[in-house]
């Protein structure tokens, strides 16, 4: 069966499910029960493409000590297990937590829905959400629904080894600095001392590209062809590719940002994924460090970066979909919230008391900027295409690692960045 005909049959199945649960009880009056009476048993089949196991282990728990009636039963995406796999064996999920870039997978597949009547009938408030959610959440619907709900912010900030920057005399780095101002500061601090390779800074390619902080559309949704050979996107590629050129700032072979800045400490800056649980064992080994603000282009001064965060949604055909709202309300309550943040995840509330707990259960962190984290606001949603991601990849192996490693120019990039989004959309569009 071709991936087409499956798609169609995959539909087709979800047709005749979503026929048989029309009469879903959200739409319904709430009961009139008895006080005192126990919940009836529940059990709800959460698949997760987005979330780790400490963390997935934890939220069962939680939700377990809550909701003594509610039991989640969690399929990780693994080897051979997929969304595909479980709605063909006619499993159907009644939570789904994924990533934010496989929303159009799962609208493709029907397992998204409106959220919108659950969350008036359950009374929860989108006024409590950081500014910028609804509005990005709502980019994602053609109808702009609220079909998903975040659960934490991948929020950035640069750190520095301040080691570094005291060994060479050099003055460290301060919150809203621009990209071309590390760009300078980078240079006095790539240097070759006593046979070591000192850095000045590297970054996660991925994630910047996700952050996309001057606001630039990948795709046109009308055209369906890539819009990334312009100038604004050359201008993005020119900055972001500069450090590449500082001699003696190049990855090697087989070396990663991360392990240059935490194992080797070796690199004076670094952003990307936040990584604050495994520097207590890089201070073991004597480093010294802190974090400023991500740095911003001078265009896109008080921007802010597009929203990357982890999602849950429920499907339409869940038999338990009233349940599945009040474990995603439960998880967004100040209590949770509380506790991921102590454990280094940004909150997506806004509530002062919730942010101040950041970091607070993580050792090594007392005295440090963490304000820096939420100086990564969240910007107007761009417009969006189902092909992002394709468009994303190719950004970062054929514009930042093809002008960085490969030394080629900017408009040879650019033009073959182009090409390989188009190519992967035809590609995409041809199964």
């Amino acid at each position: 069966m071709t991936w087409k005909n499956k798609k169609t049959w995959l539909s087709a199945m979800l047709a005749v499910w979503l026929t048989a649960c029309s009469g879903d009880n959200t739409a319904t009056e709430k009961d009139d029960k008895p006080e005192n009476v126990p919940e009836k048993p529940v059990t709800l089949t959460l698949y997760n493409a987005g979330t780790s196991i400490g963390l997935e282990d934890m939220i069962e728990k939680l939700v377990k000590e809550k909701f003594p009636h509610i039991t989640i039963n969690t399929i990780k995406r693994g080897e051979g297990i997929n969304i595909q796999v479980l709605l063909s064996q006619g499993t159907i999920p009644d939570l789904i937590s994924n990533p934010i870039g496989g929303v159009w997978g799962l609208k493709d597949d029907r397992l998204l829905s409106d959220l919108t009547p659950l969350i008036k009938k359950q009374g929860f408030d989108l006024g409590r959400l950081t500014p910028g959610i609804v509005e990005n959440v709502k980019a994602h619907d053609d109808n702009g629904e609220f079909i998903f709900m975040p659960f934490e912010l991948n929020n950035n900030a640069l750190f520095y080894n301040k080691n570094i920057f005291d060994k060479f005399g050099v003055t460290y780095p301060t919150d809203n600095m621009t990209w071309e101002q590390v760009y300078e500061l980078a240079k006095k601090v790539t240097r070759m001392e006593n046979g070591i390779q000192y850095k000045g800074f590297l970054y996660d390619e991925t994630s910047l590209v996700h952050k996309n902080q001057l606001g630039q559309t990948y795709v046109d949704p009308k055209t369906q062809k890539a819009v990334v050979n312009n100038d604004q996107w050359k201008k993005w590629l020119e900055v972001m590719t500069s450090f590449y050129q500082i001699e003696g700032n190049q990855l090697a072979k087989g070396e990663t940002e991360k392990d240059l800045f935490l194992k080797s400490q070796t690199l004076a800056m670094r952003t990307g994924p936040n990584f604050l649980t495994e520097l207590p064992e890089a201070e073991k080994r004597g480093m010294e460090w802190d974090v400023v603000s991500l740095p911003h282009f001078t265009e896109g001064s008080g921007q802010g970066s597009q929203m990357n965060t982890p999602i849950y949604g429920i499907p339409s055909i869940s038999k338990y979909r009233e349940e599945a709202f009040q474990v995603i309300a439960y998880l967004l309550s100040d209590e949770v919230q509380s506790i991921m943040a102590r454990q280094g995840r940004i909150p997506v509330l806004k509530n002062e008391q919730v942010l101040k707990e950041f970091g607070a259960g993580l050792e090594g962190l007392k005295g440090k900027n963490l304000a820096a984290f939420f100086k990564d606001t969240i910007a107007k949603p761009i417009l969006l295409s189902r092909y992002d991601g394709i468009s994303k990849v190719a950004i970062v192996n054929k514009g930042i690692r093809g002008i960085g490693m490969e030394k080629k120019d900017l408009n040879t990039a650019l033009r073959e960045v182009e090409e390989e989004i188009n190519k992967g959309i035809e590609a995409a569009l041809n199964k």
